[in-house]
């Protein structure tokens, strides 16, 4: 009888070491944890030059390109520019990255958030690019030689406006006039920028003002800003006030109609650099600020093959240096 008890016991014991392997196997093919070998051979280099660690909510990976952490994809050592992605929207695949998790001051790339909440509200018919924003407060920075449109209390003009002003000229005053506006106020407004931020998956980000201008905690990365901008993208009105190189804005000061030419802050759209050749420029922005350096980000299309590409270069040591980043790296499309 023990003879027999001892045969049981090792049956169960290896009935239950089977079962757990294939248990296990079978767990680890369905989460994708299982070892892959990989051609390496490439064109893609790999360093560690990353500040952050990347954290995504479930379900962006179908949506969005993916770049893991510590990657440096890009052979560019002589760069003047300290981060920076072009990536493939049509295809979703990088074409080339420099330290696209590193922690980077935004400055007036900022703006694109904030323009996203703005059409959000006007899309959730809380408020309408046609509503009239009267300055009910003073409008003040903590810096000087900060770029306004000089709003002043009893100033009134429309949401429409502002958002020239924003994201053409890049002015300051516009983006607190729009966040008391949309938000009652300047903080319930931010609160709405860092929600969207992690909504979007920008989750390596923090902002603290709707314009961008230097706080030590307010951050993002390229690859964030990568997944901001193309929510911004996907706003028909933001497009179309972005095609304009110059515009007409027009506010009221008590009875005077105040006009005020605007000119993009884009030197591509200002004709200042030419613009690559072959390629279209859809949604952008600007930014520039002593700690973040020259930023811009923006979507180019190629005429020819329609291929849309979103490139971003941060903290570049100057205006000429941003262009030519710019355009070099897109000559590595193939």
């Amino acid at each position: 009888m023990k003879f027999l008890n001892n045969i049981i016991n090792k049956r169960v014991v290896k009935s239950l070491f089977v079962y757990c392997l294939v248990s296990f196997s079978c767990l680890t093919l369905l989460s994708g944890c299982y070892y892959k070998s990989y051609d390496v051979s490439g064109n893609i280099h790999i360093s560690n030059n990353s500040d952050l660690p990347i954290v995504r909510p479930k379900g962006l990976a179908s949506e969005n390109v993916v770049i893991p952490y510590d990657s440096y994809i890009y052979d560019d050592s002589d760069s003047d520019y300290g981060a920076g992605l072009l990536i493939n929207q049509t295809q979703n695949t990088v074409v080339c990255a420099a330290n696209p998790h590193k922690k980077i001051y935004p400055a007036s790339m900022t703006k694109i958030l904030t323009a996203i909440i703005v059409m959000d509200a006007i899309e959730n018919k809380q408020i309408s690019l046609n509503d009239t924003v009267v300055i009910k407060k003073k409008i003040e920075f903590n810096e000087d030689n900060v770029g306004v449109l000089g709003l002043q209390p009893g100033d009134y003009i429309t949401v429409d406006e502002l958002l020239h002003g924003l994201l053409i000229s890049s002015y300051n005053d516009c983006a607190i006039a729009l966040a008391r506006y949309v938000g009652g106020n300047v903080s319930d407004f931010v609160d709405l920028m860092n929600q969207k931020a992690v909504e979007l998956g920008a989750t390596n980000s923090h902002f603290v003002n709707p314009h961008g201008l230097h706080d030590n905690n307010h951050y993002t990365t390229p690859y964030d800003l990568y997944l901001i901008f193309k929510e911004f993208l996907s706003k028909k009105a933001l497009i179309s006030i972005d095609s304009k190189s110059t515009y007409l804005l027009k506010y009221y000061r008590e009875d005077e109609k105040i006009e005020l030419e605007l000119t993009s802050t884009n030197a591509f759209l200002s004709n200042s650099f030419d613009t690559p050749t072959g390629y279209h420029i859809t949604g952008w922005k600007t930014g520039t600020t002593e700690k973040a350096g020259n930023c811009i980000i923006l979507e180019f299309v190629n005429d020819e093959t329609k291929e849309k590409y979103i490139c971003l270069v941060s903290n570049a040591k100057d205006h000429e240096a941003l262009y030519q980043s710019v355009n070099n790296m897109l000559k590595e499309i193939y």
